[in-house]
């Protein structure tokens, strides 16, 4: 999280290392980069390291001070700044702890995504909303990929999608993402499993794969993906920076994938394409 006090805004998307030396740091400071890291983490050497290059770049000088904070805390402090709001045509994100009247052509996604990525907000996120609403037609085997709060699987289930099933390596998003299942009454429509989703994954068979990641991680997993899709099958990837993606459409295409749709905002890329 970046506090700017100059422009009394709080910035929650990634800033582009590459675009970090054009910053305006000119303004009223200080400015204020904090991140909540495990305790078993022992990061401050590369912290301190990765400073002394900002500091080359921008002749700035830095600090850092560290202190305790509860998860419970953490949990819960960002909660006022995350409120209702929509994404396409129909979806409504609305957090579990607001209340909101929604219209009657609403698609309500009622979601507390705790410690878990996927909130809505996050550009990647939004990209695999839209392609959701747009391509889900009803009735179609879906696979979210890395679920984290299981926000994706939540939609697909709403719009029609006959079976979900949502995997992350992290044993508290499959957590959340349970939670979030029962809030929304979908557990007949939606498994959580923890696994890895390269490993666990290559049995199955799917209409969808809905992949909000990395480019990192996304390209070196096509082999394992690509397979799993029947014929004319979807993949929904998304979390990839505009820097990448020449790679990454190399890279798709020559998994045997048509790019059917791109979407790009804020340095991010999805991607919608179709096993030919």
């Amino acid at each position: 999280m970046i506090e700017d006090p100059g422009a009394a805004q709080i910035f929650r998307e990634p800033v582009d290392e590459d675009k970090a030396p054009g910053c305006d740091f000119s303004g009223p400071g200080p400015f204020r980069v904090k991140a909540y890291v495990h305790e078993d983490r022992q990061v401050t050497a590369e912290i301190e390291q990765g400073l002394e290059e900002i500091q080359r770049l921008l002749g700035s000088d830095f600090e850092i001070e560290t202190r305790g904070v509860k998860d419970e805390d953490w949990e819960d402090s960002w909660k006022k700044y995350y409120h209702t709001f929509r994404v396409g045509q129909r979806l409504l994100i609305k957090p579990s702890w607001e209340k909101y009247e929604p219209e009657l052509t609403d698609v309500v996604i009622e979601i507390d995504p705790g410690m878990a990525f996927g909130t809505g907000i996050h550009a990647s996120t939004r990209f695999c909303l839209i392609f959701i609403e747009q391509y889900i037609k009803g009735g179609e085997k879906v696979i979210d990929a890395g679920c984290g709060s299981g926000i994706l699987s939540l939609a697909a289930a709403k719009l029609g999608a006959g079976e979900v099933l949502a995997m992350d390596l992290d044993g508290l998003a499959v957590r959340i993402a349970r939670q979030n299942i029962a809030l929304n009454g979908l557990d007949e429509q939606i498994k959580a499993v923890a696994g890895d989703i390269f490993q666990d994954l290559k049995q199955q068979r799917a209409d969808v794969i809905m992949a909000n990641l990395t480019a990192d991680v996304i390209l070196p997993w096509l082999p394992v993906a690509v397979p799993i899709l029947n014929s004319s099958g979807l993949l929904f990837a998304s979390g990839i920076q505009d820097r990448r993606w020449p790679e990454a459409k190399e890279a798709l295409e020559k998994a045997g994938l048509f790019i059917e749709q791109v979407i790009l905002d804020s340095d991010w890329v999805g991607v919608a394409a179709r096993r030919l």
